[in-house]
């Protein structure tokens, strides 16, 4: 009986994990304290499934033929609870395989259960002074495919987030090795960061080194006229900056051409001060803004009007790709979206991902299903709108 009673017990606690999770699941605002639980869900979702069976096979066996009422009660419910679970957390797998079938994309179980983390770190041997400004050099790692080419490669100036206070030009090392092996040299950068505030160096920064990297075309083989910019979280700010910002943005280095053929963003903030108005927005998030703003939209409203790409919007600006987990809890799904329809309006081409379920960063897990979606999807826009030789 004391067994029976152990077992019961493990599949309560089964029980209470799954009730959690399909909390988070179908909930479309969730206390900060739940949110490392989206994260769960959003990239590593597939791993509920056995868990919510292992909890209702261990309630078979605590049920059994016989047994007291209390135990046969409480592995009853944990049983009932647990097979529920199991049913809702199929729910982000069957988004994920619906999203695909609209894109046309296949995802794989195997690539899912190899795993793999997509963080790292600059890599010195790698790195170069781009610009030197306020006695800070600011450096970028030059990645380039292997072998030779016998015309000029495109190139991709790759910005990393960090919510414009953290992070450095190492983060999310596997897509730029992802884009060395479509055949793209990748030019991951660093620049100024909070405190001070640095709405307008940062974007400065970002200019000069997309400038630079076209100033070193003929050192690196690259074609200086075919540049494309992408980044993710604040580095999907500055992206998006350094291909939208005119001359009221100007580079932070004596360079003349600045101009790129594509940019891709992943969970950006497009517009700043509707960022803070968002009600799901966290603290933390709202320190970054003030940081790097030096105040709120009450206080400095020029700031975060001048920091916002969508500011920028016109008709000539380049094709965009945006990618978003409709789930993200820092960074709001609705920038995007908003974002997406401004550019249609104008006549802009792009393409917004809305990764299902997907949290913020969820490309740090690079076996998910949401980077196996962007994956596809960056891949058909590049193909379309910045293809490799």
């Amino acid at each position: 009986m004391v067994i029976r009673w152990l077992i019961a017990a493990m599949a309560a606690v089964l029980a209470v994990l799954m009730m959690l999770f399909v909390y988070v699941i179908i909930a479309v605002r969730i206390p900060a304290p739940f949110v490392v639980l989206t994260h769960v869900v959003s990239d590593y979702g597939l791993y509920l499934i056995p868990l919510g069976l292992t909890g209702f096979v261990l309630s078979l066996l605590a049920f059994g033929r016989k047994g007291r009422v209390g135990v046969r009660r409480v592995a009853a419910v944990t049983g009932l609870v647990c097979l529920l679970g199991t049913v809702a957390c199929g729910f982000p797998l069957a988004a994920a395989w619906g999203t695909a079938v609209r894109h046309d994309a296949k995802l794989s179980f195997d690539d899912y259960l190899s795993g793999g983390t997509n963080t790292g770190a600059p890599v010195e041997a790698l790195s170069t002074v781009y610009n030197t400004v306020d006695g800070q050099d600011l450096k970028l790692d030059v990645k380039l495919p292997a072998g030779t080419s016998d015309r000029p490669r495109p190139a991709v100036v790759w910005v990393h987030g960090g919510g414009w206070r953290n992070g450095d030009r190492g983060e999310v090392p596997l897509w730029h090795t992802w884009l060395n092996d479509k055949g793209y040299a990748v030019f991951a950068i660093e620049y100024r960061m909070t405190p001070p505030a640095r709405w307008n160096q940062a974007p400065a920064d970002v200019k000069c080194a997309v400038g630079w990297v076209k100033s070193q075309a003929a050192k690196y083989g690259i074609d200086p006229d075919r540049v494309m910019i992408a980044g993710g979280s604040a580095g999907g700010n500055l992206a998006l900056m350094g291909a939208y910002a005119d001359d009221r943005v100007p580079p932070s280095c004596a360079v003349t051409d600045t101009a790129v053929k594509a940019v891709a963003a992943f969970y950006p903030v497009p517009d700043l001060a509707e960022a803070w108005r968002d009600t799901g927005l966290p603290a933390r998030m709202r320190s970054f803004l003030v940081d790097y703003t030096g105040g709120t939209p009450e206080e400095v409203p020029e700031r975060y009007k001048a920091a916002s790409p969508v500011t920028y919007v016109r008709p000539n600006v380049p094709p965009t790709l945006l990618m978003h987990g409709n789930r993200d809890h820092v960074a709001p799904y609705r920038g995007s979206a908003e974002l997406a329809e401004r550019l249609r309006r104008v006549g802009v081409e792009n393409q917004l991902l809305a990764v299902p379920y997907g949290e913020h960063i969820y490309d740090f897990t690079w076996a998910g299903w949401g980077t196996q979606l962007s994956r596809h999807v960056f891949g058909t826009f590049l193909a379309e709108h910045f293809p490799a030789p």
